[in-house]
């Protein structure tokens, strides 16, 4: 049903084309005519006639497919109805059929190049492609967690000419333009959007966080709703990025130096690192929405965790994150969970 919607619209478009709807009505006319005219001269030889063996000899000689089931036998159904039908309806359908053929491919080739607009909703918004084997990775990463593996995914970039093949196998939609002004993100659909993820656009460039700033501050001025993470270069940058709004920020060269460190210190903690960030293998972090508890204890918090085999490592309350929290920390409603696990937890719901 999908695909015979996305058919009649191009026909609709096309049809705004005088010739074109010209050409489809006299279509209509000689399928009309064939049909009628078929069984005008051909029911008196044939009385088990009706209109659907009419008309389906119309379409299959229109067609120049003729299966041979019906035929005319009549002198006026053979000259006057049969070699008409076969003249003009032949050249008639093929012009509509080409007429349709370079609609669906100037459609698809638009959608490549990015100058479609965008009629999904709940999608994430990719912003700024760094490179094939990149973007690959990140959108494979969106479809393994189940809370955006459902989601459609649209990339906006100013740079780009055309889609990449990768991409397009992976269903990714484009839309090209500068991702900073109203226009481009009005047709990504923005305000229809569930998530965006902005990218550097030069992630050894500290000076890429002045397109990122701009960018989060046209996200959020047209789509307050939305969740919003940006790439952040340089660490200086990170109070100026979180006034727009954005609701994380992820500093790449702060995380590094951190990392480092730490690996300088405890060999090994970089491959616990990847073993969290991997999506693929082993457990992953979360942070869990505390919805509802009996008696709001972190004891009862750990035995929930312990019962549905996840680690408690921490609280995010707010802005604060405590980790290994000591064990007269009290739980309050709107705290956050920090737990590792094999797979995403529902809202935590404890003491019914």
């Amino acid at each position: 049903m999908l695909r015979l919607l996305v058919v009649w619209r191009i026909l609709v478009k096309a049809a705004h084309g005088g010739t074109f709807l010209r050409v489809l009505v006299a279509t209509l006319v000689v399928l009309w005519y064939s049909a009628s005219g078929f069984l005008y001269f051909e029911i008196r030889e044939r009385p088990d006639l009706g209109w659907g063996d009419a008309f389906w000899w119309a379409i299959v000689t229109m067609t120049t497919v003729g299966y041979g089931d019906f035929y005319p036998l009549t002198w006026g159904g053979r000259f006057l109805v049969g070699v008409p039908t076969l003249v003009l309806g032949i050249g008639l359908l093929g012009y509509v059929l080409s007429a349709l053929a370079v609609q669906l491919v100037e459609s698809r080739s638009k959608e490549l190049k990015g100058l479609s607009e965008i009629s999904d909703s709940n999608h994430v918004l990719v912003v700024h492609f760094l490179d094939a084997a990149r973007m690959v990775q990140l959108v494979k990463d969106l479809r393994l967690d189940p809370a955006s593996r459902g989601r459609s995914i649209v990339l906006i970039d100013d740079a780009l000419e055309e889609l990449p093949a990768e991409l397009v196998e992976l269903g990714v939609k484009f839309v090209r333009g500068n991702p900073a002004r109203e226009a481009t993100l009005r047709r990504a659909n923005v305000t229809g959007a569930a998530y965006a993820i902005v990218l550097a656009k030069n992630p050894l460039d500290p000076a890429s966080d002045a397109a990122t700033l701009a960018v989060a501050m046209a996200l959020e001025s047209l789509h307050t709703r939305i969740r919003t993470v940006v790439h952040c270069v340089d660490p200086e940058s990170v109070e100026t990025l979180r006034r727009t709004g954005c609701d994380s920020i992820v500093c790449g060269s702060k995380l590094l130096s951190s990392l480092l460190v730490q690996e300088l210190l405890d060999p090994g903690v970089e491959a616990v690192y990847d073993e969290m960030a991997n999506l693929r293998v082993g457990a992953q972090l979360y942070l869990t929405d505390i919805e509802s508890m009996g008696q709001w204890s972190q004891a009862e918090l750990r035995s929930w965790a312990d019962r549905q085999r996840y680690v408690l490592i921490g609280i995010k309350r707010g802005g604060q994150v405590v980790l290994n929290p000591a064990p007269e920390y009290s739980i309050v409603k709107g705290d956050r969970a920090i737990l590792i696990g094999p797979s995403r937890p529902a809202p935590i719901k404890t003491g019914q």
